[in-house]
């Protein structure tokens, strides 16, 4: 699929087939992701998938009883890493290898982010896991396997739910499945998009 219509033919899916998303697919989707940008690198995103019934279950409790949790597939959250010091030694390291940046600089870094407490950064991680959670739905578009970026969930019950560590920020939800296209929901016409000229504006 060319990049274009994997955008413009993307949909949110909450009508899902029974066919199983194996892990190999899953795992491949997620080769994809790993190149996503992020701010330094630092890669902070850290994603888990529930693929079980008696899992997606639970994370349908998490978001208020929504079917699509348990109809898709798989239920994918993404969690971001509130510790900027987690990865930097091997990002600034590899980094310095390279030529990117003096050993001074990476050092400088890996030191400063070591210090720094992860209280605050909600909107780092936040800014960064989503670039890698849009990423993944076009990654999975691009395979046929749809996807539905979720509102309505509690993140403190999901993360509870989940056992995941106190530094890992809840970011999204999303289903994974492949799109059950006799559904009346893919029959209908697209909803509607706000056009360029509406939305951008050019200097202030």
């Amino acid at each position: 699929m060319e990049t274009q219509d994997a955008i413009e033919t993307r949909r949110s899916v909450h009508s899902y087939t029974d066919e199983e998303l194996t892990r190999d697919e899953i795992t491949e989707i997620f080769e994809a992701v790993r190149w996503s940008p992020s701010s330094y690198n630092l890669q902070p995103w850290e994603f888990v998938v529930v693929d079980d019934e008696e899992g997606q279950e639970a994370l349908r409790e998490d978001a208020y009883g929504q079917e699509h949790v348990t109809d898709a597939a798989a239920v994918v959250v993404v969690f971001g890493e509130l510790d900027r010091g987690a990865h930097a030694e091997r990002v600034f390291g590899d980094e310095a290898e390279k030529g990117y940046r003096s050993d001074e600089s990476a050092r400088k870094l890996v030191e400063r982010f070591a210090e720094e407490p992860p209280e605050g950064n909600e909107e780092w991680v936040v800014q960064s896991c989503m670039i890698a959670a849009t990423t993944l739905m076009y990654a999975a578009w691009n395979r046929g396997i749809a996807s539905c970026p979720m509102g309505g969930w509690d993140g403190d019950a999901v993360s509870e739910t989940l056992d995941v560590p106190e530094t890992w920020y809840p970011v999204l939800m999303l289903t994974l499945g492949y799109p059950d296209k006799e559904s009346d929901e893919w029959r209908r016409e697209r909803k509607m998009r706000r056009s360029p000229e509406e939305f951008v504006s050019f200097g202030r």
